[in-house]
């Protein structure tokens, strides 16, 4: 069985190669979409337990929040932005940051996974089961994207907020 952390660190990895062969400024493109999203799902995570998921069960509100994570994912990914083509004199570098921000997509994807999991008190256990004690996947939960940029389960999102708002920058001074 393979670890929870070790899934999102290898899923990153696989985002990073990707990121590479597809270059920085369509990954950026990726990124921005899948930030805003990220952030969106984190401050409406309350209300819509208050809510809407109250009826449903832990199983499908699970397949709810990853519905809608995917959406958002493949529309930042399918975005037809239109970014300058990259030149083939910086191609080194150009695949260098484009691994470096895949990388973090994938990070904010396999760990967003791993949240709705863990909010949702691991709904599938036939398949899956909630890291043991004293175990990687449990020691290294502090890694999630969520407790990284959101300031923890019961954080504010100030870091969240701040990585929203550099994004912004980014797109206004890049795209």
């Amino acid at each position: 069985m393979i670890s929870l952390l070790s899934l999102m660190w290898t899923t990153a990895v696989f985002f990073a190669l990707t990121g590479a062969l597809r270059g920085w400024r369509r990954e950026l493109v990726g990124a921005c979409g899948i930030t805003l999203g990220f952030f969106a799902i984190f401050q409406f995570d309350s209300l819509l337990r208050g809510s809407l998921f109250l009826l449903l069960t832990d199983e499908q509100t699970f397949l709810l929040q990853m519905a809608a994570l995917l959406c958002i994912t493949a529309i930042a990914y399918r975005s037809r932005l239109a970014v300058r083509a990259d030149d083939g004199a910086g191609r080194a570098k150009n695949m260098a940051f484009g691994a470096a921000v895949g990388f973090f997509n994938g990070y904010l994807i396999a760990g967003s996974t791993w949240y709705f999991l863990d909010i949702n008190r691991y709904p599938f256990s036939q398949l899956l089961s909630a890291p043991a004690d004293a175990s990687v996947s449990f020691l290294g939960a502090g890694a999630m994207p969520i407790v990284v940029l959101g300031g923890g389960l019961a954080g504010g999102g100030g870091t969240l907020a701040v990585a929203v708002l550099a994004i912004l920058a980014v797109i206004v001074l890049f795209l």
